[in-house]
């Protein structure tokens, strides 16, 4: 019995070639397509799940709330903070400090490169699932001067010798002897680093700010011990920082280290979302690509239903049962699944790499590998169940009498509900064509937005050795050498600026007015070297000594005071400084686009107590080359043991939404797969209903018809379902669009113009499938049609 639904499933397949090919390829891309998207979401949701005992792992949070009703949620902690926790709360088990990611100059012997990486306590290295294959991870940070380092860093420094002991110096000032060598991490981890340095360093270097409870800088992760009760641990933690600083305005909370970085966005204290939100969105485009391809074998198997009516009728005569008649069916559903199955592993594996790069994953594809089976055989035989139930269902449904007799009803019933999926098909294919134009919209928005100053032909370098010390020197070295436009400096990138503070004090504030501030310290040439607009006041001169006392401020910080009148010259407090307010600059975006511009204080540094690390260098745009010679001689002068680097900050700028970028050219991709499937599954649909009607057509050619005539005949009832999917798929895709785009604080708007090119671009396409075989029938021979059977 087998055998004999093997052969009649691979004589059906073979005699309607084309129905078969266009079955098997929209399977096939839609089968692919899916199982990239579940390769990448599976990876995702692996990310930072390789640590043993990791559900025991919660990072501590501060809701820091302010009077003007904005409550914000920070990863950031006092440093005291994890060893004190860690000895009050029998429930923590281990404790550590991580610093933000640092960067030193590395040298061993005559190599010297940087490096990135963090300052930890030693529990950091109990607490999470390194691989050491060199030395003890007990001990291996318990020395502040000793060094744990990744075993690539440890190949670069000192190829194939045995690393430990070994004495690398950063900095050209502290020395840290190799005490231990871990694997590097994996692809799923969200943090990279090549070294570890021990918490205690750092500490020694920083003790003025560190030891504050009010100073919220350091990360602080946990470790819960059997048994304990998060929630409540959570509850004990949330008073924990008043305790220690009576004005403190924080409240702690929890969260577990497997959602930090899917789970990443708060808002007003509660979380918000983050990178989840995008493994749920492309969890829903595979979905759809794959019943876009299931849409075009329902349609095509219920639209061939009738030529295997007489075949059913048969088989029910001499003795088969409608659920041995299903499952028959079913099989060839299964068959072609696995036919389509075995072209899409092959297209899954010329299209990873070219996915890879597009995505920034570094994913595999093993036929071994047991996710990858599970995954493939999820989508298999979900495709299949899906795809092959209904029309098996339809056929092997036919009365034999009915059939037998030449009786068998036309089908409308099975007409309407071919036509239901075409329109499913299409409100697809147009919600993804409106999410694909908005994409990219709101990226080019991001990238090309005029966001309060000149990004471009700016260079910006990191100062080392000297230069921060004879910034006045440096300065008027560049500015004197052609090429230069102009020299600033500021204390953190313009564009990432992560330092803010409530203490700020102004005349009129009240005594329980807490509002956050950013500040940023700057230079004297800063407003004029970022072309910035001054809506009040001016911009810091050399000229007025008073000015390294001074602030400017920005428009929403101008508003925050409340000020009646003009703001330049009012008197303004910052950290205890006195100063006032020497002008207003216009408001420019020193974060994401999906934050709206905080309220921002520019500052002078204090001389001789701080410095400023960051160099901003606007040069001449047609002396690049000749300007980035200059800047590499000053280099050279004033920091000789470093190697020179630099960037350009509107690459920077570009960078920061660079992953946003390649989402969306995922979903261009998935976009016009979306179409060309549609436009295969209506192409078989056409070419079915071209031959249904090969008579009708031949008869109105002889009575007179036009060739356009007929076309627009043909062409009229799939255009018409094309319409009415517009009328579902452009709604339905305002209003997913508009609820991501509000995700942003600066954005497009989703506008008629997205929906117009998602209509006419499905329609167009639709329109050329169905030209093809409606002129094909029309310019035939009507002798030939009316002989036609």
């Amino acid at each position: 019995m087998l055998k004999n639904y093997l052969v009649v499933a691979f004589r059906n397949i073979f005699r309607n070639k084309l129905f078969s090919f266009v079955n098997i390829a929209g399977l096939s891309f839609g089968i692919s397509s899916a199982v990239l998207i579940f390769l990448w979401i599976g990876d995702e949701l692996l990310v930072d799940r390789f640590h043993q005992d990791g559900d025991r792992f919660y990072r501590v949070m501060e809701n820091q709330k302010y009077s003007d009703g904005r409550l914000y949620t920070f990863s950031s902690t006092p440093a005291p903070m994890a060893p004190f926790i860690k000895d009050k709360f029998p429930e923590i088990e281990l404790a550590t400090r991580v610093t933000w990611q640092v960067s030193h100059l590395f040298e061993a012997g005559e190599k010297m490169f940087f490096e990135n990486g963090r300052c930890v306590d030693q529990d950091f290295l109990l607490m999470f699932s390194l691989k050491f294959i060199n030395g003890d991870k007990l001990t291996a940070l318990t020395d502040k001067t000793s060094i744990v380092v990744s075993r690539s860093m440890a190949e670069k420094y000192f190829g194939a010798e045995d690393p430990l002991g070994k004495v690398l110096v950063t900095d050209h000032e502290h020395s840290f002897k190799v005490t231990g060598v871990f694997e590097d991490l994996p692809a799923q981890s969200s943090w990279k680093f090549s070294f570890l340095l021990p918490f205690r360093h750092f500490w020694d270097l920083n003790t003025s700010w560190l030891d504050q409870w009010g100073n919220n800088n350091i990360r602080t992760w946990i470790k819960l011990a059997p048994g304990s009760d998060p929630v409540a641990l959570g509850a004990k933690l949330k008073g924990e920082i008043k305790e220690h600083n009576a004005e403190s305005n924080v409240e702690l909370h929890i969260q577990r280290f497997g959602d930090a970085y899917l789970y990443g966005d708060w808002e007003n204290g509660v979380q918000s979302g983050g990178r989840i939100d995008y493994v749920r969105n492309f969890f829903i485009v595979a979905v759809f690509v794959l019943l876009i391809a299931c849409i075009n074998f329902m349609n095509l198997a219920t639209a061939q239903g009738a030529r295997r009516a007489k075949e059913v009728g048969l088989r029910k005569v001499i003795g088969a049962f409608p659920a041995q008649l299903f499952r028959q069916f079913m099989g060839e559903s299964f068959l072609t699944v696995a036919l389509a199955s075995v072209i899409a592993i092959v297209l899954v594996f010329v299209a990873l790499p070219a996915f890879n790069a597009l995505t920034g994953k570094s994913m595999a594809l093993s036929l071994l590998d047991r996710r990858m089976i599970l995954i493939f055989l999820a989508v298999l035989g979900g495709t299949a169940i899906l795809a092959g139930t209904y029309p098996a269902l339809f056929v092997s449904g036919y009365k034999p009498v009915e059939v037998l007799k030449g009786q068998l009803a036309s089908g409308s019933k099975a007409a309407i509900f071919r036509k239901v999926l075409v329109v499913l098909q299409f409100s697809f294919s147009i919600v993804l064509i409106i999410s694909t134009v908005v994409v990219f919209r709101q990226m080019k928005f991001m990238q090309n937005k005029n966001i309060g100053f000149d990004r471009n032909n700016l260079i910006y370098v990191w100062m080392q050795g000297e230069m921060d010390a004879h910034w006045d020197v440096v300065r008027q070295q560049l500015v004197s050498r052609p090429g230069i436009e102009s020299v600033s400096s500021s204390g953190q990138m313009p564009i990432d600026i992560g330092n803010s503070t409530y203490g700020v004090e102004w005349e009129g504030k009240r005594e329980d007015e807490r509002i956050l501030f950013t500040i940023l310290s700057v230079d004297m040439d800063f407003i004029s070297t970022m072309k910035m607009q001054m809506l009040e006041g001016r911009a810091y001169d050399r000229a007025f000594i008073s000015d390294t006392a001074g602030f400017i401020v920005n428009a929403v910080a101008a508003a925050k005071f409340g000020f009646k009148g003009e703001i330049a010259g009012r008197a303004l407090t910052v950290w205890g400084r006195k100063g006032k307010i020497i002008g207003v600059v216009e408001n420019f975006n020193f974060g994401s686009l999906r934050a709206q511009i905080e309220p921002l204080v520019l500052r002078i540094p204090t001389p001789g107590r701080e410095t400023l690390s960051c160099m901003l260098v606007r040069v001449k745009g047609n002396e690049l080359q000749q300007a980035i010679s200059t800047i590499e001689q000053v280099w050279k002068e004033h920091a000789p043991g470093y190697p020179f680097s630099y960037s350009f900050l509107s690459q920077d700028w570009e960078k920061y939404y660079e992953s946003e970028g390649k989402r969306g050219s995922v979903f261009n991709a998935l976009a016009v797969l979306s179409i060309f499937i549609s436009a295969l599954g209506l192409f078989g649909l056409s070419a079915y209903s071209a031959a249904r009607r090969t008579k009708e057509l031949g008869i109105r050619k002889v009575m007179g018809a036009s060739v356009p005539g007929l076309v627009g005949l043909m062409g009229k009832e799939f255009l018409v379902l094309v319409l009415i999917a517009a009328a579902i798929g452009c709604p339905v895709g305002w209003y997913m669009m508009t609820g991501w785009l509000n995700r942003y604080a600066f954005h497009v708007e989703v506008g008629w113009g997205a929906l117009v090119v998602a209509s006419l671009g499905c329609l167009s396409v639709s329109a050329l499938t169905i030209s093809y075989h409606s002129l094909k029938v029309s310019r035939a021979n009507p002798a030939h049609s009316l002989r036609y059977e």
